[in-house]
């Protein structure tokens, strides 16, 4: 079995982007203002990269359909060198698909094919547990109940970060999953739905309720942090120069933070790291267009 530090579980989908001068209106025409691009997406496999990128080797869980879509996504897998043999061909499934818009100052709005990104199967549980770290993002409640399950059993930390879909479940149905987190990443929207407020207050109350850290990602804010139910305190972000795309920020985020507390970072430090990720990932087009480590530290320093 391959000596990971991080196993990722979630979508993997293909992603079609277009950059418009504006984003469509009823009865309007949106033009393209640059050649329309495809790439693998998909919440975990974009944090999977971005581990890998940072110097982490990562492997993924995720289903893609035994297309031409899911071939070309395996491929990508290998050529960035993400850890695969748990990537499900689904016989007869249709890959995962998202139409990415993207406008001037770089904002975006998805259309999403779910395909079969979250259709049951049996997840490896041995696998997941044989990483240093497991980070979980928004997809089947089955997924994330055997996912934490998992991570649990094997005495490994789990990170979250819900999504829209799985915020909305709500507190009480996510709460055997965040039972078993120990870092929760979400931001605003997500707060609201999973806790019913997006108070910063509730950052404290999710983090004591769970025992868990808890980050909240405000986008071009800072991030509220608090560590076992204490005081919430602020990381502040840093600044691109320029703003090509947001599709994937938050998961450029995501691998930052989990990447600093692997390397034995205090939460205020790996959050630093997580904004320099961020900040480095939207100057670039594409969820998966973060630059390596050294790229990233020489524009925006981090400890």
């Amino acid at each position: 079995m391959a000596s990971l530090d991080v196993i990722c579980v979630g979508h993997l989908v293909y992603d079609i982007r277009d950059y418009v001068e504006k984003f469509p209106q009823p009865d309007k025409t949106a033009f393209l203002r640059r050649p329309p691009a495809i790439s693998a997406g998909g919440s975990a496999a974009n944090a999977a990269l971005n581990s890998v990128r940072l110097g982490h080797p990562a492997g993924l869980v995720s289903n893609v359909g035994d297309d031409a879509h899911g071939r070309f996504l395996l491929a990508e897998l290998a050529r960035e060198g993400i850890h695969s043999p748990h990537v499900k061909l689904v016989k007869g499934g249709r890959t995962g698909l998202s139409i990415v818009l993207i406008d001037k100052d770089g904002e975006v709005m998805v259309v999403e094919d779910t395909g079969c990104v979250d259709e049951k199967r049996r997840l490896p549980a041995d696998y997941i547990a044989s990483a240093r770290w497991v980070h979980l993002s928004g997809c089947a409640y089955d997924w994330m109940l055997k996912t934490a399950k998992a991570a649990r059993k094997g005495g490994k930390p789990l990170s979250v970060d819900p999504g829209r879909a799985a915020s909305r479940l709500g507190m009480e149905k996510l709460a055997p999953v965040l039972e078993r987190t120990d870092l929760l990443i979400l931001n605003r929207k997500e707060l609201l739905a999973l806790s019913g407020s997006s108070a910063i207050e509730e950052v404290r109350k999710l983090s004591k309720e769970f025992d868990c850290s808890v980050v909240l990602k405000t986008g071009h804010g800072p991030a509220v942090c608090s560590a076992s139910g204490a005081a919430p305190f602020e990381v502040p972000p840093f600044n691109a120069p320029e703003v090509v795309d947001t599709i994937g920020a938050g998961d450029a985020f995501d691998a930052g933070v989990i990447c600093g507390k692997l390397e034995g970072k205090a939460l205020y430090e790996a959050v630093r790291m997580g904004h320099a990720c961020a900040a480095a990932k939207v100057m670039h087009a594409g969820a998966q267009s973060m630059p390596k480590r050294e790229v990233v530290k020489k524009r925006f320093r981090f400890k």
